[in-house]
């Protein structure tokens, strides 16, 4: 079968999406719920969702959406903001979810355009809705709630693929599976002695035989472990990666919040 390459999906399109996801009618309702279950009950109402605690996904994904609810009234956000501040978290964990190869450096950078295009007055690519204060209140969140756990929301929501590793050397005979051999050996044991033949004719491993399954057997270890310490290598780099973008994060926000706020791109 032949082998298809994996690639990462585009991330779409940086816009403002103030009442995409919650209209003003809905943050009426939102606004009334004054308990984290009757925040979940308004949520599932409106997102047409079912509250079953048995399927777990939903359940995480719900705790999100509330939390992120919950820190907006915790920091006394207007309708506009709270409404605003749900699309961003729904669009970035879409992003996050989308593929399950790393793309955490693509989030990130995605994740920061839509808070600058809710920051800075550029109308109509850009508005205002957040100051200097408010987008640190707000990164800070995220990256505390979401980028910290960034890793097990791509496990949990994201497809598992398994690597089948075969390896095979040029001029060397494949070695017979191992439910022939039992077979082979099961015949011979069961033949009468005067009809036993010789090792060599009756397919019964040899001496050489047994040496070229541990040569082979100890070069197939060899290179799973180097497979391994490469994998591991990656994973280490990754999350250096991921240090350096939240060092990156925290001198933005403290720039931001001395009211020195970059210009967002221009779509």
């Amino acid at each position: 079968m032949a082998s298809r390459r994996l690639e990462k999906p585009k991330l779409p399109d940086v816009k403002i999406c103030l009442w995409e996801d919650l209209s003003f009618s809905a943050m009426d309702i939102i606004q009334k719920a004054s308990t984290t279950e009757e925040i979940k009950q308004a949520l599932c109402l409106l997102l047409c969702v079912s509250l079953d605690e048995s399927d777990a996904r939903a359940a995480i994904l719900l705790d999100l959406y509330v939390y992120t609810l919950q820190f907006s009234k915790s920091q006394a956000f207007s309708k506009e903001q709270t409404s605003a501040l749900f699309s961003i978290v729904k669009r970035l964990h879409q992003a996050c979810t989308a593929t399950s190869l790393g793309n955490v450096d693509e989030c990130f950078n995605y994740f920061l355009e839509l808070v600058l295009c809710h920051s800075v007055r550029r109308p109509p690519f850009s508005i205002d809705l957040f100051n200097g204060d408010e987008v640190k209140l707000v990164t800070d969140y995220i990256v505390d709630t979401y980028f910290r756990h960034f890793k097990l929301y791509k496990y949990i929501f994201t497809r598992q693929f398994r690597l089948d590793l075969a390896i095979s050397y040029a001029g060397i005979p494949e070695t017979p599976p191992a439910v022939e051999e039992e077979i082979l050996v099961t015949e011979q044991e069961e033949a009468p002695p005067e009809e036993a033949e010789p090792p060599g004719e009756s397919g019964t491993p040899t001496g050489s035989d047994q040496e070229l399954r541990h040569y082979i057997g100890a070069r197939l270890a060899e290179q799973v472990s180097d497979l391994r310490m490469a994998m591991e290598g990656q994973v280490r780099e990754g999350e250096q990666r991921l240090n350096q973008r939240l060092a990156a994060l925290e001198a933005l926000t403290s720039t931001r919040s001395e009211g020195r706020l970059p210009r967002a791109r221009r779509k």
